[in-house]
Formats: structure tokens, sequence, C-alpha cells
């Protein structure tokens, strides 16, 4: 009779995890850790909101669409701290960090089959240094001290985008 309770409780569990669900995890200020379905609403300026309080949101989002996870850090409203994204496959699509709604430090995005796309340092929302690879592993472009060309492709490898950036700014 006891197994039957657990088979319940863990088939439960697996059945709220597997879902669709919104789920942000809310962090107060003390420290204390609420895990709480509510999904936090973007405004046109791009701050997220608690949608019950319409107070600046403030926590992890992490929500599974589609079969894609994204999850972000947001802080005051503001993503804000790692941002990650996976394919539907649970292997990791791109990562990187936000400070005061700009690029800083490392981004990293990879194909399906788990090839690195693109690796980007950011300094202040500015890019610095980047490298990008076709699919088959080929280095595509090169970013030195902010200078260079950026060849972008989508997750099949075709060509999606070919920028050019002078002192850290795309032109």
């Amino acid at each position: 009779m006891k197994n039957k309770g657990l088979v319940y409780l863990v088939a439960s569990l697996l059945w709220v995890g597997c879902g669709s669900s919104s789920i942000a995890k809310l962090n107060r200020p003390n420290g204390e850790n609420l895990s709480k379905l509510v999904r936090p609403q973007p405004t046109q300026s791009g701050m997220y909101i608690n949608p019950d309080t319409k107070q600046p949101f403030d926590g992890e989002y992490d929500v599974v669409e589609n079969g894609v996870r994204l999850r972000i850090e947001i802080r005051d409203g503001w993503p804000h701290g790692r941002w990650q994204r996976w394919y539907p496959s649970g292997r990791l699509h791109e990562e990187y960090n936000l400070v005061k709604k700009q690029r800083d430090g490392l981004q990293r995005s990879w194909y399906p089959n788990g090839q690195l796309m693109l690796e980007a340092n950011f300094r202040d929302g500015k890019l610095r240094n980047a490298k990008t690879w076709n699919l088959s592993g080929a280095v595509a472009s090169t970013v030195t001290d902010g200078s260079g060309n950026l060849i972008l492709f989508d997750t099949e490898g075709n060509k999606r985008r070919d920028s050019v950036y002078i002192n850290g700014t795309k032109k």
C-alpha cells in the first residue's frame, strides 16, 4: 500500500514537471526561495512585470514552450544575469550574460548536433572578440578587438547574416 502512494506521488510530480507550464522561481530579498506558477509579462519597454501585482518581476523565469526551454534571470523587472535557451532535444542552444540589459561576458551558441556555432565576448554591450563556425566545424568568421566581419548561421547551417563590426558596434 505504501508503494502505491509513492507511485502516485512520483507520477504526479512527473506530470506536473513535464507539461508546458510557465514556472518562475521567485527569490525573496532574504534569500527565501519560493516556487510558484507565475509567468512574468514583458511590457513594451522590455521590462517584465508580475501579472498579479503589476510590480517589476524579480527572480528566475524558467519555461518550456513547444519543447523549447528558456531560462532568464530577472532583476527589478529587467533581464540581468544568465540567459539560456535549449533545443527540444534538451541540448543547450545558446547562453550569454546580461548586465543592465546589455550583453557582457561570454556568449556561446551551438548547432543541434552539438557543434559550436558562435563564441563571442562582450563588454558593456560591445562586441570585443568573436568566432563563428559552419556546421561542419570550419571557422567561418572572426572579430578581433571589436572589428571584423561576423557571419551568423541558422540552426541548419545556412548563412543568416553577414555583419561588419567596427570598435564593437555593428555597422
